[in-house]
C-alpha cells in the first residue's frame, strides 16, 4: 500500500520563472532567480561552486541547459534548513546571513568530497531555506547511489555547522533532504527545474516519501508502455436477468505497487500524472469494445479533476477516431469521488458538451456523504450508484432499507436511474428485488474479469440470468 499525503506545495514557481524570463529580456536587471537570498558571489570554477545571482545569464541553468542538450541527466539535490522559520526573530537579519554564508561555504567544501568537478554543476539558493545542487549523472540507475550520498552530505553539513554556527543561532542547524532526477521530455530548462524543484521541496520536508523520485519513473515505465490491465464487471438488470452493461476496472502489473486500483491511482495522482493514466485507461476500454466486441453500456471510471480539463475533450475526440465503430451513446462515464468537485458550474458546463455528443453520466457512491447528495443535486446524472456502504447487510435492519428508499424516490423526481453497487450476499440481494430496484452489480453476481465470448462465459450468464429471475420472483411475491 502506498501511504500518501497530498503535498501542498508552492505553486508560485512558475510565476516566479515567467517574471524571471520578462524581466531578463526586457532589462537585463533581474537581481535573483526564484526570489533566492544572497549567497556568493564566487565565480573562478575552481573556488566556489556558488553561482552569482546577480548574474542575468545564470550559468548554473545555462549549464544544466547545454547538459540535457547533449543527452545526459542531471539531478537537483534540494537541502532544506528545518530552522529557518525559528530563525525569522526582528534584528537577527544579520545572523540569519551570517549563518546562510556558513551553510554555502561548508556545502562548498563538501561536494568535492563526494562528486566529481565535472560532475558538478552548481549551487542555488532559494527561499532563505532551500540549497540546491545541481549534478550531472551518467544515467538514471544510480538512484540509490545519489540518495546515499544525499543523506552522509546532510549528516556531514550539519556535524560541521555544529560548532560552527553556534554564536550566530542558538541550536543546531538541521535539514530535510529531498532529491529528484530532470525529466528529459520538457523542451524548456526553466519548466525541467522548476518540476525538479517542486518534487524534491516536497521529498524533503516529508510531504512525499522518500522514494517519490524512483516510483514516480517506474509509473512513467507503465504509462509509456501501457502496461494496464482491463477488468470487467456485469451490471445486471434486476427486471430480467440480463447484462445492462460492463463497468471498465483496472490493474495494474502484477508484483508491484501499483497492482491495487486504489494505489495505482492515488500515486498518480500524487505525481502529477492522473489524466495520463486515465487517457490509458479509456484507450484500453475502447479497444475492449471493439476486440471482443461488447454491445452492452460501458461504465468508465473518471475523476472530476480529469474530466474538467479541456484537453481531455480533444484526446477523447481522438481516441473515438481511432475506434469509429465505438459510439459516444454506448460510454457512461462514471464520475468518481476519489476527489473533491471544486467547480460545480464549470464541471456543469464541460458535461453539457459531452452530451452533446452523445455521452451519459453516472455518479457513484451515493449516499455516503454530503458531497455525493451536493454533486447529485448540482450535475443531475443519468445514473447514481448506490454506496455499498447503504447495501452492506441492509437485509439486517429498517434504516438501511428506508435510506434506500428515500435515493429510489429522490432518482425519481429528478429522471436517474439507479444501480446498486457491491451486492455480495443473496440477502441482500433479495431486498433490492423487493424494493423494486431494477440494476445491481457486485461480487455475488461476478467477480471483475476479462470477457470471454465462449460456451462458457454464455453457459456462465444464462445461469446468472436464471437465478436473478428465480429469486426476483421470490422477493416480489414476498411483498
Amino acid at each position: 500500500m502506498v501511504e500518501l499525503i497530498r503535498p501542498r506545495l508552492n505553486r508560485n514557481i512558475y510565476i516566479y520563472l515567467g517574471v524571471y524570463m520578462v524581466f531578463s529580456r526586457a532589462a537585463r536587471s533581474f537581481t535573483s532567480w526564484m526570489n533566492t537570498m544572497r549567497i556568493s558571489n564566487g565565480t573562478k570554477r575552481n573556488d566556489s561552486f556558488f553561482s552569482s545571482e546577480y548574474t542575468v545569464k545564470d550559468p548554473v541553468l545555462d549549464k544544466v541547459r547545454r547538459i540535457r542538450k547533449q543527452g545526459h541527466h542531471c539531478v537537483l539535490i534540494l537541502l532544506n534548513l528545518d530552522n529557518f522559520g525559528q530563525m525569522l526573530y526582528p534584528g537577527h537579519y544579520e545572523q540569519i546571513l551570517k549563518a546562510q554564508r556558513m551553510i554555502c561555504l561548508r556545502l562548498n567544501e563538501l561536494l568535492p568530497v563526494f562528486f566529481t568537478e565535472d560532475d558538478i554543476i552548481g549551487i542555488k539558493q532559494f527561499h532563505g531555506e532551500d540549497y540546491c545542487v545541481f549534478l550531472r549523472i551518467p544515467n538514471i540507475e544510480m538512484y540509490l547511489d545519489i540518495h546515499y550520498k544525499a543523506l552522509l552530505i546532510r549528516d556531514e553539513l550539519e556535524k560541521r555547522l555544529e560548532d560552527a554556527t553556534h554564536t550566530h543561532y542558538n541550536g543546531k542547524l538541521t535539514f530535510g533532504v529531498g532529491f529528484f532526477i530532470m525529466e528529459k521530455e520538457p523542451a524548456s530548462t526553466w519548466l525541467s527545474v522548476s518540476i525538479a524543484f517542486h518534487y524534491a521541496q516536497a521529498i524533503a520536508t516529508k510531504k512525499l516519501p522518500v522514494n517519490f523520485d524512483y516510483t514516480r519513473k517506474q509509473l512513467l515505465d507503465i504509462i509509456a508502455k501501457e502496461e494496464i490491465v482491463v477488468l470487467c464487471q456485469p451490471i445486471m438488470d434486476l427486471r430480467n436477468g440480463e447484462i445492462f452493461g460492463w463497468e471498465m476496472l483496472s490493474r495494474g502489473p502484477k508484483n508491484s505497487p501499483f497492482y491495487r486500483p486504489t494505489d495505482l491511482f492515488e500515486f498518480a495522482y500524487q505525481a502529477d500524472l492522473l489524466a495520463q493514466m486515465e487517457f490509458i485507461v479509456i484507450k484500453r476500454a475502447l479497444k475492449e469494445i471493439v476486440e471482443k466486441p461488447i454491445l452492452e453500456q460501458v461504465f468508465i471510471n473518471i475523476t472530476s479533476e480529469t474530466l474538467i480539463q479541456p484537453f481531455f475533450y480533444e484526446q477523447l475526440i481522438e481516441y473515438l477516431s481511432l475506434f469509429p465503430s465505438v459510439k459516444p451513446c454506448q460510454i457512461i462515464f462514471e464520475i468518481t469521488e476519489r476527489h473533491a468537485i471544486r467547480d460545480y458550474r464549470k464541471m456543469s458546463l464541460m458535461m453539457k458538451q459531452y452530451r452533446a455528443l452523445g455521452f451519459r453520466f453516472a455518479l457513484d457512491d451515493a449516499g455516503a456523504g454530503y458531497a455525493s447528495l451536493q454533486s447529485i443535486s448540482e450535475l443531475i446524472p443519468d445514473i447514481i450508484k448506490i454506496d455499498r456502504s447503504i447495501i452492506q447487510n441492509i437485509n439486517q435492519g429498517l434504516v438501511k432499507q428506508s435510506l434506500l428508499k428515500a435515493l429510489m424516490k429522490f432518482a425519481e423526481e429528478i429522471n436517474c436511474e439507479v444501480i446498486a453497487e457491491g451486492i455480495e450476499t443473496e440477502e441482500e440481494a433479495d431486498v433490492l428485488y423487493q424494493h423494486s430496484v431494477t440494476m445491481a452489480q457486485g461480487y455475488y453476481f461476478a467477480e471483475p474479469a476479462p470477457i470471454f465470448n465462449g460456451s462458457h462465459h454464455r453457459a456462465h450468464y444464462k445461469e446468472l440470468k436464471d437465478k436473478i429471475i428465480f429469486r426476483s420472483q421470490i422477493g416480489l411475491s414476498a411483498i
